[in-house]
């Protein structure tokens, strides 16, 4: 099986954490801490793969604001 990129990799260690937490809760079954364990461990690394992927991007520019208008709606337009 070929390797996955780092962010499909996240996406789907995130997908399986999500997918075992739901099927658990609906058949109310109980998880033992070597499973819990190994989850945290999933969702650790998944969360870790996003992070280090969205720091190096360069913030987004902000608009120039218009004189005296320093608000703004929750359209993001300024007032």
């Amino acid at each position: 099986m070929p390797e996955l990129a780092p962010i499909p990799f996240a996406r789907l260690n995130l997908e399986q954490v999500r997918e075992r937490l739901l099927a658990a809760a609906a058949f109310g079954e109980s998880l033992s801490p070597d499973q819990l364990e190994a989850l945290a461990g999933k969702l650790s690394t998944g969360l870790t793969i996003y992070i280090e992927a969205t720091q190096n991007r360069a913030p987004r520019p902000q608009p120039a604001a218009a004189p005296g208008r320093a608000c703004l709606d929750f359209r993001s337009r300024r007032y």
